[in-house]
């Protein structure tokens, strides 16, 4: 039996990881970020872009797309047609709750026959960093071509940390409601971040797919600083202020 699933959460939480550790695994297939505003991300059919010349990916690329947008919600039902094993696909937040696909979402909700992995993070304060740097062109992750030796440094607007921090309280708020009686996993970033393997076997059970745990191996790896003083410039400042020390000193 196919077990269909939606991986849900906001952006740097760790959605990558997971995503392409699980398409690592026999029986699973995850598809990546099908309902961008004009973009298919990673939509998993065996196309191999690294092998394509670019008028082919960008006639991939646009067949996708109009047959996206001719018909969203046939598109995604076909998207997670399979006989066995589990399909699915993530969703960040912005994508849940951009009005071109909140009725598509409704649609496909209302079937209780969907499982949604919820990603959260504890430390907000490092993913609106995470969230900084890879807008300033810096490091992201192994597969993106991420290096550890770019070196990229940042202030951090402490009143504008807060209220992104206010807005994704918000936004989770809604989330929880709006997956609320769904059969729901919600998993730590930290967690699969410490322990790759052990929470995304957690993640094969609640999709009931057996998996040999020495399969799972970490798909990505991480790069850049691991120590915030490297990368914030004004490291002192929030470390006194009451916004930003707690996430510093439990760092």
């Amino acid at each position: 039996m196919n077990t269909r699933f939606i991986i849900v959460g906001a952006a740097r939480t760790g959605s990558t990881l997971l995503v392409r550790t699980l398409n690592s695994l026999p029986n699973i297939r995850c598809h990546g970020e099908l309902l961008l505003p004009d973009n298919v991300r990673g939509y998993e059919d065996g196309f191999d872009p690294a092998k394509a010349t670019a008028d082919r990916r960008a006639d991939r690329l646009n067949r996708l797309r109009q047959e996206r947008d001719a018909d969203p919600l046939g598109f995604i039902r076909n998207a997670l047609q399979d006989p066995s094993g589990a399909t699915g696909f993530k969703a960040i937040y912005s994508t849940l709750f951009h009005p071109t696909w909140s009725n598509l979402f409704d649609k496909l909700l209302a079937d209780s026959g969907f499982k949604i992995v919820h990603l959260v993070r504890r430390d907000n304060l490092r993913r609106y960093v995470s969230e900084q740097v890879l807008q300033a062109g810096g490091p992201i992750h192994s597969a993106a071509g991420g290096r550890a030796d770019r070196r990229v440094t940042l202030d951090i607007d402490i009143d504008a940390f807060a209220a992104h921090c206010q807005e994704l309280e918000e936004e989770t708020r809604r989330v929880r409601s709006l997956i609320e009686q769904l059969d729901t996993l919600e998993l730590l970033y930290e967690d699969l971040a410490a322990d790759t393997t052990g929470t995304v076997r957690c993640v094969c059970k609640f999709l009931s797919v057996a998996v040999d745990p020495t399969n799972i191996q970490p798909a990505l790896s991480k790069v850049g600083a691991s120590d915030l003083r490297d990368t914030i410039n004004n490291y002192d400042a929030l470390l006194q202020h009451p916004v930003t020390r707690p996430f510093l000193v439990s760092d």
